[in-house]
């Protein structure tokens, strides 16, 4: 299910980077009515900066989320780890270490559940690098865009 948002997030920033290069449509065309609508420098400012925090709060939307899930993987995988340690320490009280059939099963557990924490968390974690770098640009790209339809205005 993360995994899927996380793909859905990589597949929406394709969205969000086409609509901040095409001037045409989307949060350009909405930054270019704006101005010419406000008549001092700085009313036209503000409304690009307001523009500017909603449209940077949409693209941001569900990061944290990722990155939230790919560092609650790991220690998901570490819990799973100690209860299966205590169960293997258990056997071991109940029946000594002469039969490992009885300890294998706590130490299976303990080392299946540290592997799918980190399944989970190593893509998660590039994930979350790859969207936070792309939506950074695109910020990035829709802040030198409203600095040049400021200074056409």
């Amino acid at each position: 299910m993360v995994l899927h948002s996380a793909f859905f997030k990589i597949y929406r920033l394709r969205d969000y980077v086409a609509e901040v290069e095409n001037d045409s449509s989307g949060v350009i065309a909405e930054m270019s009515k704006s101005v010419e609508s406000s008549s001092s420098r700085e009313s036209k400012e503000n409304v690009i900066d307001e523009i500017i925090i909603n449209y940077t709060g949409t693209i941001e939307w569900g990061s944290n989320w990722i990155k939230f899930f790919a560092a609650v993987a790991p220690l998901l995988g570490l819990l799973g780890t100690v209860i299966g340690m205590i169960e293997t320490f258990q056997a071991i009280t109940l029946f000594g270490t002469g039969d490992p059939k009885q300890m294998a099963g706590g130490i299976s557990q303990a080392l299946v559940t540290t592997m799918l924490g980190l399944i989970v968390a190593a893509p998660l974690l590039g994930m979350y690098t790859y969207i936070s770098e792309k939506t950074s640009s695109v910020v990035q790209i829709l802040e030198e865009k409203a600095s040049y339809i400021l200074s056409k205005s």
